[in-house]
């Protein structure tokens, strides 16, 4: 996915010697430190699926009421 990031000077050079020094791309590097970050801290909300679609977790199961009061929004 490409997207636009805006951080600072510090994160992007960092992130840019990590890229040169494993040969990597700077994209994959941000990537890797994000999900590692993520898991380090208990583990990310959203998970893939074994069909490749991102899964996230709720604090409660979502009805089917909510998919309809989200349905009338749009």
């Amino acid at each position: 996915m490409r997207t636009t990031l805006d951080i600072t000077d510090e994160a992007y050079y960092l992130a840019k010697s990590i890229a040169l020094d494993q040969n990597r791309s700077l994209g994959r590097v941000v990537g890797d430190l994000i999900l590692k970050s993520a898991r380090a801290g208990g583990g990310s909300a959203i998970e893939m699926s074994d069909y490749g679609f991102p899964t996230f977790r709720c604090v409660r199961p979502v009805t089917t009421d909510d998919v309809r009061a989200l349905d009338d929004e749009g």
